[in-house]
């Protein structure tokens, strides 16, 4: 290398060490000793001096980005282990509301348990879910009563707490306070249950319980509902001249007493009396007026009163009693000699007459209002008669039968019409489950139903 260019690297090096060590906190006889050495360039002692600094300098700033890397790099980690623990928990908290809202869907125990264990499936969760409810026999599997639960399963049970059978089965309790309602047997094909899979499962079973406990208290009281009402209701004692036949169907929504009633009793005369009424509301203040109207009308009409005057009698003492509710009723009274039929109605559908050859109307008249409002003073009870056809059958019914929320009152007795004239059944008994799986079929109503069907022959 020739001095020109030896001299001229020399420069550079020295300008690139005065430029690093620029930022450096040097005393000021330093700068001035480098200024006035450094004139014609460094010498090579305080050249050598100054590139082992500068070294030392580009070394200190390697290890301190390497430093600062290896930080931010521990920090993205640790970021991206933290997205995805709060990814698993939102989709773990989802999944636990997903069974919660299923649990809270259905009264109904079987729909709610099945739809629990799709979503177990679906999620992924377990390839299989069995489910054993707990009955006063022991754990009982729905899907096969046959079937008796292994020790698994017991213990599960028994302990209150999640059991493992190898890595990819654990059974855990459906506990609902102090309660053991069940045991889900959760089992998969591929993988195995972790200790965080055990936590989740038994947050299933949990919330799954709540539910199951709801939907048996509510078919507990809906069957209690069912059974005093029924209880309320009159046999009806079979007669020689004329066909009865009668159908009380409770609400499908809600546990509460219902309101509607039917009876038919016969007079010494021979006189069949039949009555049908509804009062308004549900629960035990309806139960209680309805039991007591039903014994009145039951009283005058074995007293010889007429319906129009059943009625009346029946309006005063429910204006007498201590309570906001009100009632409908209809009463007929049949001659079984003479096929002669008498009615009156109090705010209540009219009654049906399907004649002998098929033709079905009405027996649309005028009415008195509900029983129980405010009357003026002197208002008549209206009373209609009519001489039946031999082979006719008259029909008395509550609105439930015709009432429903997605139609008007005046389509449902359309379709009563209907239901009738279609029926080709003679036994009474048949026309009767054709005129109600017509009318219910098998959708949910929400209120009770009460169908009194009488035929006289002639």
């Amino acid at each position: 290398m020739t001095d020109d260019l030896r001299a001229r690297a020399r420069e550079d090096v020295a300008r690139a060490l005065r430029e690093a060590l620029r930022d450096r906190d040097l005393p000021p006889d330093v700068w001035r000793r480098l200024d006035s050495e450094w004139a014609e360039g460094p010498p090579d002692d305080v050249l050598a001096a100054g590139l082992r600094a500068l070294a030392d300098l580009v070394g200190e700033r390697d290890r301190d980005l390497s430093w600062h890397q290896s930080e931010l790099e521990q920090t993205n980690a640790g970021l991206l282990a933290l997205h995805a623990e709060i990814d698993r928990q939102r989709r773990r908290t989802s999944f636990l509301d997903e069974v919660s809202r299923a649990s809270a869907r259905s009264l109904d125990s079987s729909h709610l348990l099945d739809a629990v264990a799709e979503l177990v499936r679906s999620h992924g969760f377990a390839d299989t879910l069995d489910v054993w409810t707990l009955t006063e026999f022991g754990l009982s599997c729905p899907d096969d009563p046959d079937r008796q639960p292994d020790k698994t399963t017991r213990s599960a049970a028994r302990t209150r707490e999640a059991v493992r059978d190898g890595g990819s089965r654990v059974s855990v309790p459906l506990t609902a306070g102090p309660h053991v309602l069940g045991v889900f047997d959760l089992h998969r094909s591929v993988g195995e249950f972790t200790d965080d899979d055990l936590s989740l499962a038994m947050g299933i079973a949990n919330r799954a319980a709540v539910g199951l406990r709801n939907a048996n208290e509510y078919e507990r009281e809906h069957e209690l509902a069912q059974r005093l009402q029924r209880a309320m209701l009159p046999t009806l004692a079979p007669l020689r001249d004329l066909g009865l036949v009668a159908r009380y169907r409770s609400a499908t929504s809600g546990v509460h007493v219902g309101g509607d009633w039917y009876d038919a009793v016969t007079r010494r005369d021979g006189t069949v009396v039949l009555t049908v009424g509804d009062v308004t509301g549900h629960g035990v203040d309806a139960a209680v007026v309805m039991g007591k109207l039903q014994n009145a009308l039951r009283a005058y009409a074995l007293e010889g009163h007429g319906p129009a005057a059943s009625l009346r009698l029946v309006h005063d003492l429910l204006r007498g009693l201590d309570t906001p509710l009100y009632a409908t009723a209809v009463v007929a009274e049949v001659e079984p000699e003479s096929g002669l039929l008498r009615w009156a109605s109090a705010g209540h559908p009219p009654p049906l007459l399907h004649e002998h050859g098929g033709e079905v109307r009405y027996l649309e008249a005028v009415h008195a209002p509900m029983l129980g409002i405010h009357l003026p003073a002197g208002l008549q009870f209206p009373q209609h008669e009519r001489k039946l056809r031999p082979g006719s059958s008259v029909a008395l019914f509550t609105d439930g039968l015709i009432e429903r929320r997605t139609s008007d009152l005046d389509a449902g007795m359309a379709r009563l019409l209907d239901a009738f004239r279609t029926c080709e059944a003679d036994a009474l008994d048949a026309r009767a489950e054709h005129v109600l799986t017509t009318m219910l079929g098998a959708s949910d109503h929400d209120d009770d139903v009460c169908l009194l069907l009488c035929h006289w022959e002639g």
